[in-house]
């Protein structure tokens, strides 16, 4: 009897899941509300209460980031989609003094001030944490290149600060996989990252609302960042961890709850009237049921094909600006450029310049930043444009090998990805891997619409998302995680 007991007994393994303490999280809540009511009623902060105010509180952040390195990351990732609007120069004419930096600089202290204190390793080891470097150190090197090919006529500090916007999302990857060493902080980083980008969704729909009459191109809303392909490709790269969170969890009640956040995205890609990120949604929303149940793939396959078939099934605005695509009219063209609308036809004219430019120089592209100055070269007609595609511009101005590393990041993290949903026993963590596939496959779709990675405030979550992938399978491997 003793011994059946005792084999019955569920061990006691530093894997055990813990009770999450929901109350830690509250202060975040008002934090990203406060932004938020902030930058939609247009609040004024005056100089002398932001000065003092927001100078006595980064140093009490900066000081208690060497005892509590947590409390500065999740305060840096709940106001990176905000960092637009609310910038945070304190009132200093000093470039690359904002607020963003700043805290980047406090967690990166944190960062190794507790790596000092448990005398633990600078570094966590990853498979894909050369890739990254090697991307980043190659994106260098162009900037470096054209400098010395163009002369004065490539202003080194204006291309540096762009070059500084495209890499320090990078940057945050390594702050991810490093800072985040267990299933609490793991949480925590997705619940605020989640949060926020519900309340950016709930921002653009109360934006939509006070639009009123007009063109359907004055309807469009940016949102916090301003631009609406941009917003579009925020929500596609974040939206689908509330979908796939639902379908771990549909049996409990309150994860209904999670279609709420998530139907909000989906209104919020809408009021974009971004035709990429319309696509882009499909895509990752299609690669969300197909890792989360084949049954589910197969009805939303059938969903997106009927609504192809019968564009009646969509939303109207939707469907009017995907028919906008194309003349209403009958054209008679083997072109493809003139049965499409101006921006359409712009985009693929722009498309065949860049694989001229990847042709003149398929190695080592024409250097970071100079894609709108060097089209006109090819397309005349086209000058001082971007390149509306990420995989273009990058082989562009960087190389063919440049876009191979980017798409070997995106394949390790597909893979780690994979590994996670296969290998773990935790819906968290299954539901936390089949979204970031969701996440992921969107954004490969995104990008080929727009250059939607080369701005801090859209593409940081995707960096942090990448270290916390990393994170977890490291976690896992080490029976942390069950």
């Amino acid at each position: 009897m003793d011994e059946t007991r005792k084999n019955n007994q569920i061990p006691q393994t530093k894997a055990a899941v813990k009770k999450t303490n929901y109350k830690s999280y509250f202060p975040f809540f008002i934090f990203i509300s406060a932004m938020a009511f902030i930058i939609a009623k247009d609040v004024p902060i005056p100089t002398v209460i932001m000065l003092p105010v927001g100078g006595v509180g980064l140093l009490a952040l900066g000081l208690g980031s060497f005892f509590n390195p947590e409390l500065s990351l999740l305060i840096l990732v709940a106001y990176v989609p905000f960092s637009k609007i609310l910038i945070g120069r304190f009132d200093a004419q000093i470039t690359g003094l904002n607020l963003t930096n700043v805290l980047i600089f406090i967690v990166t202290l944190g960062w190794l001030a507790n790596c000092y204190n448990t005398r633990k390793k600078i570094f966590t080891k990853s498979s894909l944490n050369l890739v990254v470097l090697l991307f980043c150190l190659w994106g260098f090197f162009s900037l470096m290149m054209a400098r010395f090919l163009y002369g004065e006529f490539y202003d080194l500090e204006s291309f540096f600060i762009l070059f500084k916007r495209w890499v320090t999302p990078i940057f945050l990857y390594f702050i991810g996989l490093n800072m985040v060493k267990n299933r609490e902080t793991f949480k925590k980083v997705m619940f605020v990252a989640m949060f926020s980008t519900f309340i950016i969704a709930l921002m653009a729909i109360r934006d939509y609302m006070n639009v009123g009459g007009g063109s359907l191109e004055e309807s469009r809303v940016g949102g916090v960042f301003e631009q609406p392909n941009m917003l579009g490709a925020f929500f596609v790269y974040n939206m689908f961890f509330f979908l796939s969170f639902f379908l771990y969890y549909y049996r409990s009640l309150k994860y209904w709850l999670l279609l709420i956040p998530f139907l909000a995205c989906l209104r919020g890609i809408m009021v974009t009237f971004s035709r990429g990120a319309y696509l882009a949604f499909g895509a990752g929303g299609i690669m969300t049921t197909f890792f989360r149940s084949k049954v589910l793939f197969i009805i939303a396959m059938f969903l997106f094909m009927a609504s192809l078939i019968n564009p009646i099934y969509l939303p109207q605005g939707m469907r009017e600006r995907l028919a906008s695509t194309f003349g209403g009219e009958k054209v008679m063209s083997t072109n493809v450029e003139d049965i499409t609308d101006k921006s359409a036809g712009n985009r693929i004219i722009i498309w065949k310049g860049a694989i001229e430019m990847i042709k003149a120089k398929p190695m080592f592209g024409f250097g970071y930043g100079t894609f709108p100055y060097i089209i006109g070269y090819f397309i005349p007609a086209m000058k001082d444009v971007d390149a509306h595609n990420t995989y273009l511009i990058i082989a562009a101005e960087m190389g063919i090998p440049a876009l191979l590393i980017f798409l070997l990041i995106l394949f390790m993290l597909i893979k780690n990805a994979v590994w996670l949903l296969k290998r773990t026993k935790e819906r968290y963590f299954k539901a936390f891997a089949v979204g970031i596939l969701g996440n992921i496959f969107g954004l490969l779709l995104a990008n080929m619409f727009g250059s939607r990675l080369n701005s801090e405030e859209v593409s940081s979550y995707f960096w942090i998302y990448a270290g916390l992938i990393m994170a977890a399978v490291n976690m896992k491997k080490k029976g942390e995680i069950n």
